[in-house]
């Protein structure tokens, strides 16, 4: 099943929205497949993973024991950790870690 020509523009919102928006995927766009969403797919759960995970280090690091904190930053640190479990962190580093790995493969699969 091919995809209509919405569906390539809405996977490539979800691809920019992700890792940025980039020309050598935009000029791909027209030949985005059902292979395409697939890749997207991992790539989403693959980000979803690195937030979590880079969301969790730093709730752990606020929660007291981790970090030696002295001064102001040891009297919040309860509201500090509490701040961080209830956002979502979408850091520079998981965006460029996530194009880095995910680009070549959502290109080859609109060849």
């Amino acid at each position: 099943m091919q995809l209509t020509e919405q569906e390539k523009d809405q996977l490539y919102s979800i691809i920019a929205a992700f890792i940025g928006e980039d020309s050598a995927i935009l000029t791909a766009r027209p030949r985005f497949t059902e292979q395409t969403v697939s890749v997207v797919e991992e790539m989403l759960a693959t980000n979803m993973n690195c937030n979590e995970s880079t969301k969790s280090l730093v709730s752990e690091m606020l929660s007291g024991g981790r970090v030696l904190a002295t001064g102001w930053l040891k009297r919040v640190l309860g509201a500090a950790s509490k701040a961080v479990k209830n956002s979502t962190l979408s850091g520079y580093g998981c965006l460029v870690t996530t194009k880095s790995r995910w680009k070549t493969e959502i290109l080859v699969s609109a060849m």
